[in-house]
């Protein structure tokens, strides 16, 4: 029998549940992509997205376009810009080459603007899952914890095959990647100046059972201007697309 009092007991109790949450294992690598993988619908679920296609809505200081993005396994996009409703650009990567229509002629996009869009493809949020970036002979790294608006994230640092490195931040409470932070150019054509752009996701949605972001901005982190935002209109998962609609116009 406890000759303590019952305040005593309380203390000592407390104090132990203190020492067990001081003491809690820190998450490895591997906990946390499965973590986010449960979170984005599961394993099964993500690697069932064969193809996608995004209606979105675009906004850029003094513009606003509106655009579809269409990306399809093994790693290939396209994005049709519109203005009022008019086909007035399109970007695209086939696989191989990266390719562009300025609204008269196609050209050959340059191989940093090539290197720029297949990035965006390989990443996870669109087609792949962080769980597949290993085997697609990208590198994972979890570097640590860094705590940004109140919020301390797991950050993971990816390389990808060809070098390019970027951050990307898991939030613990909901275990979505929420943030990204890269040194880069927005558009690398328009103005090859880099800067350290963050870009911020939201409102996530599920569509087939996978969860999309339907928002997003990318942030300049050195003077905190919005350079680009975007709202999701509509994704459909697993379109057909016939592969030579990445190939030409």
């Amino acid at each position: 029998m406890c000759r303590m009092t019952r305040k005593h007991c309380v203390v000592s109790l407390l104090l132990l549940l203190a020492l067990s949450a001081c003491t809690q294992r820190p998450l490895t690598l591997d906990e946390v992509i499965e973590r986010n993988t449960t979170a984005m619908g599961g394993r099964a679920v993500i690697e069932a997205v064969q193809s996608i296609e995004v209606s979105l809505h675009i906004s850029d200081p003094g513009s606003e376009v509106d655009g579809i993005y269409y990306a399809a396994r093994p790693g290939r996009m396209r994005i049709d810009i519109f203005v009022s409703g008019k086909h007035v650009f399109t970007e695209a990567f086939d696989g191989q080459h990266g390719w562009e229509w300025n609204g008269k002629e196609s050209t050959t996009c340059s191989a940093k603007a090539t290197a720029a869009l297949q990035h965006g493809v390989d990443l996870p949020g669109k087609l792949f899952g962080l769980h597949e970036l290993k085997q697609r002979g990208h590198r994972i790294e979890l570097i640590g914890r860094d705590k940004i608006d109140g919020i301390d994230y797991y950050a993971l640092r990816l390389t990808l095959r060809d070098g390019y490195e970027t951050t990307v931040y898991v939030d613990p409470n909901s275990w979505l990647i929420t943030r990204r932070r890269d040194f880069r150019p927005l558009h690398v054509d328009i103005d090859p100046t880099p800067t350290t752009i963050e870009q911020r996701s939201s409102d996530f949605r599920a569509v087939a059972g996978v969860r999309f972001a339907f928002a997003g901005a990318e942030i300049d982190l050195k003077t905190g201007k919005v350079l680009e935002s975007s709202l999701i209109k509509e994704i459909k998962v697993n379109p057909r697309i016939d592969p030579t609609f990445f190939e030409k116009l």
